[in-house]
């Protein structure tokens, strides 16, 4: 029954995963980049479409996500957007624009010091869970513009972490968010191991709709949370792994 059970939770995992990788969904910006982006990076407001909203996990409504696109700060809440951050230091989005999406483990183009896709960190799948849960230590969630202050100290670690900047560039030892970092995993290299997934942190890949998966058309990849833990994604790859060594046998 046990083994029934895993594989069940396996072959919804697959599913799951399949279908994220392969639909593309639908991001779009408002008339600026949100009310805690300072125009150097930070939190952005992103309207998600519906079939996105579907897989959004773990945002605090009014907090982190249902917030109003445009700055300054407006008391109204708009349904079906998300707070997140960008990976890539080299690529841009726009305003008043939207964007194809394909969810991953990496960014598409790698971003500044990386040609190929980048698989993002342990690190960062840590701070953008905490941040979308609302729970991050030393974040201020409160004031809009202590929060953007916040907001740009994560987007350095994030950037940090990503390989994208110096760590004197992230502000060394004051960066609170790389000092978390390391009281979690012990030290930033440590941190620095691809995370495949976990704390259900995903890579929302921005495209010119119609060019999905042409680095010629690719846009400023985002932060995501989804609903599918770790523990599911390293069940379903330990399930391919299982069939394709039953395969190698058989044959």
């Amino acid at each position: 029954m046990v083994k029934r059970a895993m594989m069940i939770t396996a072959v919804t995992a697959i599913l799951i995963l399949v279908a994220q990788m392969a639909s593309a969904y639908t991001i779009t910006t408002g008339s600026s980049f949100g009310p805690y982006q300072s125009g150097q990076g930070g939190e952005f407001t992103l309207q998600a479409d519906n079939a996105l909203q579907s897989i959004l996990s773990g945002y605090i409504s009014g907090t982190t996500a249902d917030i109003k696109q445009q700055n300054p700060l407006s008391s109204e809440t708009q349904q079906g957007t998300f707070q997140s951050f960008c990976l890539e230091k080299d690529e841009y989005l726009y305003t008043g624009a939207t964007y194809a999406v394909t969810i991953s483990n990496s960014a598409n183009g790698g971003g500044k010091n990386t040609n190929s896709g980048d698989p993002i960190s342990l690190g960062t799948a840590y701070l953008y869970s905490n941040f979308a849960k609302g729970t991050l230590s030393g974040y201020n969630y409160s004031y809009e513009s202590q929060r953007e202050t916040s907001a740009a100290a994560l987007q350095h670690a994030i950037w940090y972490l990503e390989n994208e900047e110096t760590y004197a560039d992230a502000g060394g030892t004051s960066n609170i968010f790389l000092n978390a970092v390391i009281s979690q995993f012990g030290s930033l290299e440590n941190a620095d191991d691809d995370s495949n997934g976990a704390y259900g942190i995903k890579v929302a890949n921005l495209w010119v709709p119609g060019h999905e998966g042409d680095l010629a058309y690719a846009r400023q990849d985002q932060l995501v949370a989804t609903p599918i833990p770790a523990a599911a994604w390293l069940l379903a790859s330990g399930l391919v792994g299982l069939i394709a060594v039953r395969r190698r046998n058989v044959n």
